[in-house]
């Protein structure tokens, strides 16, 4: 008779090193996901601070510019210390030809007029205008316009809300 000998040793895991090796991948996968949705909601952060405030920039930019080149506002058409506000300025170009310039709320967003004709969207499409005020302030040799804005945006988990105040004279 011959005697089968058998390697006793057996390669492989055991019940108790495969549940050990599976909560060690379990608790890394949660790390990496927490780490993941924290730089996705950072990201949104960033990106509604950033609409809010190329709105502000642009539309701030743009009315104190227009106001410095204006020579008079035309109070009659202009909704002043209200909300939503509108604001008309009238004044000559390089040609010497009359123009008028006009900054209103629509839809949220403001929206800039130049001789009549609509030239577009001062905010960002992201972005919400939900308080648009202008305040006139004269005085015996100067007129000028405070502007009051409050610019919106993000979803509910990621919502920003910024105020923003200018003051610029007429020439």
């Amino acid at each position: 008779m011959t005697k089968i000998l058998h390697n006793s040793k057996v390669r492989g895991f055991s019940l108790v090193e495969m549940l050990i090796y599976i909560a060690i991948l379990v608790l890394m996968l949660a790390v990496i996901m927490n780490v993941v949705v924290s730089i996705i909601r950072s990201g949104r952060i960033v990106k509604s601070l950033k609409n809010v405030e190329n709105s502000a920039t642009v539309s701030i930019e743009r009315l104190v510019r227009e106001l410095r080149q204006a020579e008079s506002i035309n109070v009659s058409l202009s909704i002043l210390n209200e909300n939503p506000g509108r604001l008309l300025l009238e004044g000559i170009d390089d040609m010497g030809t009359p123009r008028t310039v006009e900054f209103y709320l629509f839809e949220d967003r403001i929206l800039f007029k130049e001789n009549g004709i609509d030239i577009g969207a001062l905010t960002q499409m992201d972005a919400q205008v939900s308080n648009l005020t202008f305040y006139r302030f004269f005085g015996p040799n100067s007129e000028g316009i405070r502007t009051e804005m409050t610019i919106e945006s993000g979803t509910s988990t990621h919502y920003r809300s910024e105020k923003f105040y200018s003051s610029a004279l007429l020439r």
